[in-house]
C-alpha cells in the first residue's frame, strides 16, 4: 500500500512540474526569444552609419493652422530635430516636394496645399530653410526628399493651382507630359519635358539650400496598364525603336535618374543622390519599371540605395533576411552605399500581408533593433532610416512600440 502511494505522489510531483512548464509557456510574451539572426561582426565602422528618420508631409503640415506663423512653424520644426538628435539618430528625411508642389518658395511648382489647406497659397517664412536650420543646429544631415512623378492621388483637377505645371500642360494641350490614371495624375516618364522639370527643380533646390542630398523615393510608373502611353509607344515604334514596353519605360525612367545625378553633380558633387525604392526587387522591376539592380550595378545613377524593407523576419512571402540579402547582392558600384527603410510603424500592429506572418509585429518587441544588428553583417551596409517620424515620436506611444524603441536605443547605445 505504501508504495502505491509512493507512486501516486511521485506521478502529482511530476504532473506539477509540467503543469509549471506549460504555463510558463503559455505566458510567453513579446519580450519572449524571438528567431535569432545571426551574430556576426559589423561589416561597417558604426561612426559612419546613416541613422535616419522620415519626416512626411502630414508630419510638416500646418494645414490646421491655416499656415500658421514663422515661430509656430519654427517651433514644430525645432522640436522634430531636437528630437531625433536626442535619440542618437544623425539624419532627417525632409519631404519637400509630395506632389508636385514646393514646402519653400519656388518659380516652378505652387505652394503644397499641405500648408495652408490651398495649393498656391504661400505663407510668409520658407519652411524648408528654417528647418534646415533648426536641423543644422541640432547636428542632423538633411536630405531633400521629393516624389519625382506624383501630382496628384485622383484626378480632381480642381485641386491644381493655376500655376501648377500639370494644370499649365493641360491647359496649353500639353496632355503627353502626364499620365492620366484612374487613381490620379502623374508626370510622365516618357516626357522629355517632364524629366526637364523635375531635374530643374532639384537644380533649384541645390542652389538654394544647403541640403546634404536629394531623396526620391518610390513613385516611378503608376500602372501597368499599355493604354496610358500607348501613343508615345507607337511613336518610339514608328521611329525605329525595339524595345518592348516595358524595357522601353524602364530605360525612360533610368534616363531620367542619370540625367538627375549628372545634374546634381555638375552644380556641388557633394550633394548625393538617394533613392528609397519599394522592397521588392521583382515589382520594382515588372511593375514600377525601375531597374534598381542597374542603379546599383553601374556608376553615375545614385549614391545611396535606401530600399523600403518594411518585412518582418517571419513574412511568408518576403522574408526580411532573404530580402536584405538579396539587395546587397546587387550592389557592385563602388560608390553606390546600401541603407534599409524599416518600417517602425508595423510594431504593434497585424502585418496583413505578411501571410503566416501576420502577428509577428505584435508579438516582438525588438525587431527594428534585431533587423539592423542583421544589416550591419552586410558588406554594402552603411545604414538605416526610420518610417515614419510620427510612429517613433509619439507622445501617445502604445506598449508594444515603446518597448521596441527602448530596445532600439540600447542597441544604439552598444
Amino acid at each position: 500500500m505504501k508504495r502505491i502511494l509512493l507512486c501516486v505522489l511521485v506521478l502529482l510531483l511530476a504532473a506539477g512540474v509540467l503543469v509549471i512548464e506549460m504555463q510558463k509557456r503559455g505566458t510567453e510574451t513579446e519580450d519572449s526569444p524571438a528567431p535569432q539572426t545571426e551574430n556576426t561582426q559589423p561589416a561597417v565602422p558604426l561612426s559612419g552609419e546613416i541613422r535616419a528618420v522620415w519626416v512626411n508631409y502630414n508630419e510638416i503640415s500646418m494645414q490646421q493652422q491655416s499656415g500658421g506663423t514663422k515661430a509656430q512653424f519654427t517651433e514644430k520644426a525645432k522640436k522634430i530635430a531636437n528630437d531625433i538628435a536626442a535619440a542618437g539618430l544623425n539624419t532627417v528625411i525632409f519631404h519637400v516636394r509630395p506632389f508636385c508642389d514646393a514646402l519653400y518658395p519656388s518659380e516652378l511648382f505652387p505652394w503644397s496645399a499641405y500648408l495652408t489647406g490651398t495649393q498656391g497659397q504661400a505663407v510668409d517664412y520658407d519652411p524648408l530653410q528654417i528647418f534646415l536650420d533648426c536641423a543644422k543646429a541640432a547636428g542632423l544631415s538633411v536630405q531633400a526628399w521629393i516624389n519625382p512623378y506624383r501630382v496628384l492621388l485622383s484626378r480632381d483637377e480642381s485641386k491644381l493651382a493655376d500655376n501648377n505645371p500639370a494644370r499649365q500642360y493641360l491647359d496649353a494641350g500639353k496632355s503627353a507630359n502626364l499620365l492620366l490614371t484612374e487613381n490620379g495624375i502623374y508626370l510622365n516618364p516618357a516626357s522629355s519635358e517632364a524629366q526637364a522639370l523635375i531635374i530643374n527643380g532639384v537644380r533649384e533646390i541645390i542652389k538654394n539650400y544647403d541640403v546634404d542630398a536629394i531623396h526620391m523615393d518610390d513613385y516611378f510608373y503608376p500602372t501597368t496598364d499599355p493604354a496610358v502611353d500607348s501613343v508615345q509607344y507607337s511613336a518610339y515604334q514608328a521611329a525605329g525603336g525595339t524595345l518592348s514596353l516595358g524595357d522601353w519605360r524602364r530605360e525612360n525612367v533610368s534616363v531620367f535618374v542619370s540625367g538627375l545625378y549628372a545634374a546634381i553633380k555638375a552644380i556641388d558633387p557633394e550633394v548625393q543622390l538617394v533613392i528609397s525604392p519599394g522592397g521588392n526587387i521583382q515589382h520594382n522591376y515588372n511593375n514600377l519599371y525601375a531597374d534598381v539592380a542597374r542603379w546599383a550595378r553601374e556608376p553615375g545613377f545614385c549614391d545611396v540605395l535606401m530600399p523600403q524593407l518594411y518585412y518582418g523576419f517571419l513574412n511568408e512571402n518576403l522574408p526580411f533576411e532573404a530580402t536584405a540579402r538579396e539587395w546587397a547582392s546587387l550592389v557592385t558600384a563602388p560608390n553606390v552605399k546600401l541603407c534599409f527603410g524599416l518600417a517602425f510603424y508595423k510594431s504593434g500592429k497585424e502585418d496583413q500581408y505578411a501571410g503566416s506572418g501576420s502577428r509577428e509585429w505584435m508579438e516582438y518587441s525588438d525587431i527594428i533593433a534585431r533587423q539592423i544588428a542583421f544589416c550591419r553583417t552586410l558588406s554594402p551596409y552603411h545604414g538605416f532610416a526610420l518610417y515614419t517620424y510620427s510612429s517613433v515620436f509619439s507622445d501617445s506611444r502604445a506598449a508594444q512600440p515603446q518597448k521596441e524603441w527602448e530596445n532600439l536605443q540600447n542597441l544604439l547605445a552598444e
